[in-house]
């Protein structure tokens, strides 16, 4: 009985790999979002920090919301960062994750023939 059980659980375990492996959101690279609003990595990455320093928000918080919103293509670089602002602020004043507010502040941008300014991200 007790291989039973052993061998039930390396199956579950084996069974959580795959499914994490394979259920898993591929996401692009930075390099690959950066050029959608007209922007360098480099000039991304920057922005995170000024985004956390002027909201409270944490770098994490920041960076995930200056990703999808450069994902999404929408912003232009001269709009990213006060609409990043605007987005990690939601964060911490409604307790909402960065996709709920990034597509908040995205849902005040007219987008023509798209479901959900998110989709690819």
């Amino acid at each position: 009985m007790k291989h039973v059980f052993s061998v039930a659980g390396l199956g579950l375990a084996a069974a959580f790999v795959v499914v994490f492996f394979t259920g898993r959101v591929d996401s692009k690279h930075l390099t690959a979002v950066a050029p959608r609003v007209g922007m360098h990595v480099d000039e991304l990455d920057a922005l995170v920090p000024r985004i956390a320093a002027q909201t409270g928000a944490t770098a994490g918080t920041s960076r995930r919301v200056v990703y999808l919103l450069a994902c999404s293509g929408i912003p232009t670089s001269a709009t990213i960062e006060d609409k990043a602002r605007e987005a990690a602020t939601i964060t911490e004043t409604q307790r909402m994750t960065a996709r709920q507010a990034a597509v908040v502040v995205l849902s005040g941008t007219r987008v023509e023939g798209l479901a959900s300014p998110l989709k690819d991200c």
